[in-house]
């Protein structure tokens, strides 16, 4: 279980609070792409309205884990869906 906010139980694995300041860094991160600025945007208004969570892993990936279950990895380049 994550802790939101903190430090998870696993290892590397960081929560984001879901405020409108944790989406304005995260989509900070992606300077120069305005197309990825968009869908972490829109990514971040589902977390801070509650229908997901999401949590920077150590190699700058983001996690996000869906109420409902759907688990996605937003890598670089791509997004992965794990579950």
């Amino acid at each position: 279980m994550l802790f939101r906010g903190g430090i998870g139980a696993k290892k590397g694995w960081r929560a984001l609070p879901e405020t409108e300041a944790s989406i304005d860094a995260v989509v900070a991160l992606t300077a120069g792409n305005p197309d990825k600025a968009l869908v972490l945007s829109y990514v971040g208004q589902l977390v801070a309205d509650g229908f997901a969570v999401w949590d920077i892993l150590e190699n700058g990936e983001i996690e996000v884990r869906f109420n409902s279950g759907e688990m996605f990895v937003l890598a670089e380049t791509t997004i992965l869906r794990l579950v």
